[in-house]
């Protein structure tokens, strides 16, 4: 593929999405009936079990990259008098932790030209 007498502006990367809220745990199971074997009295109920804990946060994202030229399956990309300027690549999505610490997705990259392989 060849690219000639070009100037090539990207804009910046989306930002990844930040990770969701913890879903409350689930309601504990009910108590089984106790069991009454031949002409004897019946044995109490099993309790309730327990509320289960919350769930984590959800994680962050990824950013998003900037590419100038993006090709498929090309052993060769010849540019000719060609000007490429990338946009910033997109940051990483934030996440939270229980200790109240915070967890970043990793930002997307740059690339002037990027060959996706097949």
């Amino acid at each position: 593929m060849t690219v000639r007498d070009s100037v090539i502006t990207t804009v910046t990367g989306g930002y990844g999405g930040d990770g969701g809220p913890p879903q409350e745990g689930g309601r504990g199971g009910r108590g089984a009936p106790g069991g009454a074997p031949g002409d004897e009295l019946g044995a109490c109920y099993g309790g309730r079990g327990g509320q289960g804990g919350p769930g984590g946060y959800g994680g962050p994202g990824r950013g998003g990259d900037t590419i100038g030229i993006a090709y498929l399956d090309e052993d060769q990309l010849t540019l000719e008098n060609v000007t490429i300027e990338t946009g910033q690549p997109g940051k990483g999505g934030t996440s939270w932790n229980h200790d109240g610490s915070t967890t970043v997705g990793e930002s997307g990259e740059a690339h002037d030209t990027f060959r996706f392989p097949q």
